[in-house]
């Protein structure tokens, strides 16, 4: 199957259930043989900027998670598909922010200078010294916490792990470490049916702590 192709809507198509549901509710929508299909075509469509952008949810003019061109993607009930002229059209908003002027001290004709910083201290009138070695250290480490709301808990990890994780294991000199920190009260006592289930999927997938008190 190929991507869909790209239309004149200009608001994201919801790409999780509804999408999958519709395509077997109408008979004008080509019916597919089961969601891998549908997932496999998304993902093809992704890579490319033709046929659409994604995101993992909209809010205040922005898109949460947004990608274009990129089919480095998780495909799931929250993901939604944005029509490529408004993905275009964003992904030009977010890069066309000033760049600020480097501060490199160059004198022009005119008598007017380049740059934020000037230094001076030089021979002569014209100055032109070397500026002194910047006496700041680099940082050596990195902690952040966030607070997530569990309603949109998958979309914020998603975020997280592309817009900081990745970002700091970029660097190969770095040492990388994430822990997610999980509490939850019952002012009425755990049923025994989540306390079950919850318990034997911690150990599935290896938590390196699940304690119920």
């Amino acid at each position: 199957m190929l991507p869909p192709q790209a239309g004149v809507q200009t608001e994201p198509l919801l790409s999780g259930p509804s999408f999958w549901e519709d395509t077997l509710r109408y008979l004008y929508l080509p019916r597919l043989k089961n969601r891998d299909v549908l997932s496999q075509a998304i993902r093809a469509g992704a890579a490319t900027k033709d046929f659409f952008g994604t995101a993992y949810g909209q809010g205040n003019g922005k898109y949460d998670g947004f990608k274009f061109g990129d089919a480095s993607i998780q495909i799931d009930d929250t993901l939604l598909l944005i029509e490529p002229t408004a993905a275009k059209l964003y992904q030009e908003a977010q890069t066309s922010e000033p760049k600020p002027i480097p501060a490199t001290g160059t004198q022009t004709q005119g008598g007017g200078q380049t740059g934020t910083t000037i230094t001076g201290g030089g021979n002569g009138a014209g100055g032109g010294g070397t500026p002194p070695p910047s006496t700041s250290k680099a940082p050596k480490s990195f902690h952040g916490t966030a607070d997530v709301a569990p309603a949109t808990a998958k979309m914020r990890l998603v975020q997280i792990a592309d817009e900081i994780v990745s970002l700091l294991a970029s660097d190969p000199n770095a040492s990388v470490k994430v822990v997610i920190e999980i509490s939850a009260e019952f002012p009425n006592g755990a049923k025994d049916t989540v306390k079950r289930a919850v318990s034997e999927n911690a150990n599935s997938l290896g938590l390196k702590s699940a304690d119920w008190e």
